[in-house]
Order: C-alpha cells, then sequence, then structure tokens
C-alpha cells in the first residue's frame, strides 16, 4: 500500500485550509484553551466550583471542559486564565 504523507507547516489550522491570519488566531485560542482546561481538571472540582471561583456561570466552564474553543476570545481566555492563577507570557518569532 503506497501512503502519501503530507508534512505540516507547523499549523494544524492552516494545514486544514484555513488562511494563515485565520490560523494563527485559532492556534492561539486552542493554546490558551487547552492551558485553562488543564489547570480546570487538575483541581478536581465541580464545574459549580470553579464557576464560583472564576466568576462566571457554570455554562461557561461545561464550555472549556468541553473544549469549545470557538465560544471564546483570546482577550476572555487570557482573562480566565489570570484569575486562575496562571501567568500567560507571549512570544513572537
Amino acid at each position: 500500500m503506497d501512503e502519501k504523507m503530507t508534512v505540516s507547516c507547523g499549523n494544524v489550522f492552516e494545514d486544514l485550509g484555513f488562511s494563515p491570519e485565520d490560523a494563527a488566531a485559532m492556534q492561539v485560542r486552542e493554546t490558551l484553551l487547552i492551558a485553562l482546561e488543564k489547570e480546570l481538571r487538575k483541581r478536581g472540582k465541580t464545574q459549580r466550583e470553579l464557576a464560583a471561583e472564576l466568576g462566571v456561570s457554570r455554562s461557561r466552564i461545561s464550555e472549556v471542559l468541553h473544549h469549545k474553543t470557538d465560544r471564546f476570545s483570546a482577550d476572555k481566555l487570557v482573562g480566565l486564565l489570570h484569575r486562575a492563577g496562571k501567568r500567560v507570557e507571549l512570544r513572537i518569532d
């Protein structure tokens, strides 16, 4: 069986056909959401408890835990990470 392999450009969203600008924004939001999701899961609390800690609705916590990236702006995710006690740093290459 001949399998064809395509080399990634480094951004899965761009590989999927999104414009470079949209792909970069999507990758930023995805990275932030994954960090927030990991932090919240690590705490082992209920969605209601997490919502109270972060000052958001339980449904917003559910959206994070169910990986609804399209429901969040990068600004909102940075704010939630800050409320969760995480520091966000930006690196531009």
